[in-house]
């Protein structure tokens, strides 16, 4: 069941993220587009979008469409990009935010905002996305686990129709939504999730469970996660009873395989987003003052795994 118009979405990447959000919101009845390079556009126009789960194998026909060839008209810009390509996707979108455009983002921390804000004003809305996919060697998205979450809302808090119409659009693709009142708060409690998470098996290289198996592990997890915490209350966003006791049963779980987007690509020898996750919030809390050496231990780690990969490139 879609919202009661349709709802004209572009989606600025199609990766693991922008491709999955573009292949739900076009089976649920709304028009989807995708802003992609050249060569993924040619491969997405000969192919189609692969959604693939350990069962299935879907494909869909967003239109496709490159910097070049981009007009207005869309209600939303969605970015799913990493940070390291924000300045050029920012410059890419120009053309296809009007007044009413709402831009979306669904980046990792909050370093991102700021930047949005300044070029495209009360367009940009705040946006918390869950989702666990991976972009395969082939082109193709796979789908690690059904988890589907959008938080959106106003940057002021104020209820808005335009943040409605856009969650009944992600709800209609099957995502458990909330538009939010306090957007920004939701922004930093995800945030002090993916970097304690990234922090703890990104720095040992290794799944949540086998990291607690050992002495000290579970007490080197609770730390991690106190110490992205005080930097989320230090800017007055502190997580919530539930969120901070949530975060670490999630962190010191026996047996648990989890681990983070980060760790997965410092083990397969991929570059990490390092910066926007670890690096930015290890910043705000030498300008607080405050402490961080697990986080900073692994920044460094991330950091000198990067320095390595553009040497040799």
């Amino acid at each position: 069941m879609t919202t009661a118009k349709p709802m004209r979405l572009l989606f600025v990447g199609a990766g693991a993220v922008g491709g999955f959000l573009a292949a739900r919101t076009l089976e649920a009845g709304h028009d989807a587009t995708v802003l992609v390079h050249p060569a993924r556009a040619r491969a997405l126009r000969e192919h189609g979008l692969v959604l693939a789960t350990q069962s299935t194998s879907t494909t869909t026909r967003p239109a496709v469409v490159t910097a070049d060839e981009l007009t207005d008209g869309f209600d939303a810009v969605v970015l799913a990009v990493k940070a390291d390509v924000l300045d050029s996707a920012m410059a890419d979108i120009g053309p296809a935010v009007a007044p009413a455009t709402m831009v979306v983002p669904f980046l990792n921390g909050m370093g991102h905002l700021g930047p949005l804000v300044d070029r495209f004003g009360s367009s940009v809305i705040g946006g918390v996305l869950r989702v666990a996919t991976e972009l395969r060697a082939d082109g193709a998205i796979r789908v690690l686990n059904p988890t589907f979450g959008v938080e959106i809302g106003e940057l002021d808090g104020q209820p808005s129709e335009r943040t409605d119409a856009l969650g009944g659009a992600f709800r209609a693709a099957g995502a458990d939504v909330t538009v939010s009142g306090n957007i920004v708060r939701e922004m930093w409690a995800k945030w002090v999730f993916i970097a304690s998470i990234g922090a703890v098996t990104g720095l040992l290289r290794a799944p949540v469970g086998e990291i607690v198996s050992v002495p000290g592990g579970e007490a080197f997890a609770r730390a991690v996660v106190a110490e992205a915490d005080s930097v989320a209350t230090a800017a007055g966003y502190p997580l919530t009873s539930a969120s901070r006791q949530g975060l670490e049963q999630t962190v010191t779980t026996p047996g648990s395989p989890l681990t983070s987007s980060l760790s997965r690509d410092l083990l397969d020898g991929r570059p990490t987003e390092a910066e926007p996750v670890l690096g930015d919030l290890v910043a705000r809390a030498a300008t607080a003052g405050l402490p961080v050496p697990y986080l900073t231990a692994a920044t460094l780690a991330l950091r000198v795994h990067n320095h390595r990969l553009l040497a040799r490139t």
